[in-house]
């Protein structure tokens, strides 16, 4: 399968950021942010028209950040982000359907992501 790249419309900042989880935000504004996440995620897929099709093999989803945070602090959102990639594009986000994630930064708007598959 083609790989998928499309640009995530969300502004980064500390709120969402893994520091801010540690220090023990409560469980029902997690699970509200989480689910808010999701349907973004959900909501962007629709309207790049990315169909709802899973890719056969392991693949790498790569993410580029615009924001002031350090890339290890992303973590969370990360994870809110592949969560609402889950049923979509990929099956589910163990190791037998998810190999690696890489993050680095770049200068554009919003969140860069790209889901190919491994190359073996």
């Amino acid at each position: 399968m083609k790989p998928i790249e499309f640009v995530f419309d969300y502004h980064v900042n500390k709120k969402i950021s893994l520091n801010k989880i540690y220090s023990g935000v409560f469980w029902k504004t997690r699970s509200k942010e989480a689910n808010q996440i999701h349907e973004k995620v959900r909501f962007t897929l629709m309207s790049k028209r990315i169909p709802k099709k899973f890719f056969e093999k392991p693949v790498v989803i790569q993410f580029w950040w615009n924001s002031l945070l350090d890339l290890d602090n992303h973590g969370y959102l990360t994870k809110l982000i592949i969560d609402g990639l889950k049923g979509w594009v990929i099956q589910d986000d163990k190791r037998k359907f998810v190999s690696a994630i890489t993050h680095a930064y770049w200068l554009g708007n919003g969140v860069r992501i790209k889901i190919s598959e491994v190359q073996k």
